[in-house]
């Protein structure tokens, strides 16, 4: 919805008109008045959506000629595809609230306009770019503690349509260099978490590194893998899985490890030995435990 900003900003840059633009609830969406200006309220109405228009008085007499603008403008295009198709000039862009702003979130899910309803209608009183980009949606802003934000959204939009999302989160530094590689980096973490079924599916792909070389590796050598031991998780059970998972997490740390699955040392011990057992990796050894963890990802691919 934010990039109707880019429009007025365009239309008003170089001229005398001043607007403030806000949604019928008040929140901002564009303003350049004035605080002395004396001010004229009007409604327009934008793709069958009202919004509240504040004019100086002596341009309210072009209010008609706004109204169709913003319709044109904002229905011909995507803002965000604009952006990263190069169809607009990033200085335009650096001074809005998408410039502006330190996080980007991609959300991938089957019901995609139903999902949009849901994330524009927790976010009705902040400051945030909200949209479409492709077959994604993306959200824009200066988000902090974006791990929990991330959940809290995924739980939010399970339990008001049953939908299930995967989300990856990339970050920006207001250049259209760092934009269009946070949403490379942000589609290339959803990609590879879907190739490998990661969970929680929460992705930043500066942290899947490993998964992102296991990405790359050559087709007929990941064919080649799952083959020759296609058996070796055939006694493994969701604890197992959970403790060569949390082990690498932790960089082999079994304090660390045994904490973060809330159980004892003795037990961890005795899961580490179970799949040296099942599959005769020792995965106390990083090389072993890394190789594991890659038979492990592959193994659905």
């Amino acid at each position: 919805m934010k990039d109707i900003e880019v429009v007025l900003r365009e239309l008003t840059e170089g001229t005398n008109i001043k607007i403030r633009l806000t949604e019928m609830n008040n929140l901002e969406i564009f303003d350049n008045l004035p605080l002395s200006a004396v001010c004229v309220c009007r409604k327009i109405k934008i793709n069958d959506k009202l919004f509240k228009i504040y004019l100086e008085k002596d341009d309210i007499k072009i209010l008609p000629l706004i109204e169709y603008i913003l319709n044109k403008s904002y229905f011909e295009d995507n803002i965000i595809e604009r952006i990263l198709e190069e169809k607009v000039q990033w200085p335009t862009i650096d001074k809005t609230s998408i410039g502006k702003s330190g996080k980007m979130i991609l959300i991938e899910s089957e019901k995609i306009n139903e999902v949009l309803e849901i994330v524009r209608a927790t976010h009705l009183n902040e400051k945030i770019y909200i949209g479409k980009v492709y077959d994604r949606i993306i959200i824009i802003g200066n988000i902090e503690y974006e791990d929990e934000y991330a959940s809290s959204l995924k739980e939010t939009i399970l339990q008001n349509i049953a939908v299930k999302v995967k989300i990856s989160i990339s970050y920006l530094d207001g250049s259209y260099e760092s934009f269009k590689k946070a949403y490379d980096d942000a589609v290339l973490a959803l990609k590879i978490g879907n190739k490998f079924n990661i969970k929680p599916e929460i992705y930043y792909l500066d942290k899947m590194y490993l998964e992102k070389s296991i990405y790359n590796l050559k087709e007929d050598y990941l064919e080649e893998l799952k083959k020759e031991y296609k058996d070796i998780f055939k006694g493994f059970n969701h604890e197992l899985f959970q403790t060569l998972k949390e082990m690498l997490k932790c960089n082999l740390s079994l304090t660390k490890a045994s904490k973060n699955l809330f159980i004892h040392r003795n037990t961890l011990m005795y899961r580490i030995e179970k799949i040296k057992k099942e599959t005769g990796f020792d995965i106390r050894n990083f090389k072993e435990a890394t190789f594991l963890y890659l038979i492990y990802l592959n193994r659905n691919v």
